[in-house]
Order: C-alpha cells, then structure tokens, then sequence
C-alpha cells in the first residue's frame, strides 16, 4: 500500500476535486479527504482539517509543481 500525504488543504471540496481531477489527468493519483458527510454538511469540514488533497509519497513533488504552474497559467483559481 503506498502512503499518502497532505499536500494542500482548501475550503470547498469542489475547488479539491478540480485540483485533484487536474493531477489524475497528468497521471498522478490524488485522492480527496473531508469529514463532510459526504458533502451534505460542508461547514462541518472546517472544523478539523478542512478539505484535504492527498498524493502519495513518491509523488507529492511532480504534483506540488504542476498545481503551481497551472495557478500561473490560470491565476485567480
């Protein structure tokens, strides 16, 4: 199994699952974690963590990079 971590954390779920969707299509695996009820009950997430964009390991520096050039491409996202 390979270990995931926490490269960044976001206030809406939406705006995680576009970064995350934008990663899956460059081929790196990234998964979304909020404690939310399955998004029924958005507030309840800010209250830990916030939302939570999760890489594995091996991959937490590729992604870090093309979420970083794609807000230069696209600024104000």
């Amino acid at each position: 199994m390979t270990d995931h971590i926490c490269i960044q954390t976001y206030y809406s779920r939406s705006a995680a699952e576009m970064d995350a969707a934008y990663l899956q299509s460059q081929g790196i695996e990234a998964l979304v974690q909020a404690d939310d009820l399955g998004g029924m009950v958005p507030g309840i997430a800010f209250g830990e963590q916030g939302v939570r964009l999760l890489i594995p390991k091996d991959q937490a520096e590729e992604a870090l990079k093309l979420l970083s050039d794609s807000s230069e491409e696209f600024p104000g996202q």
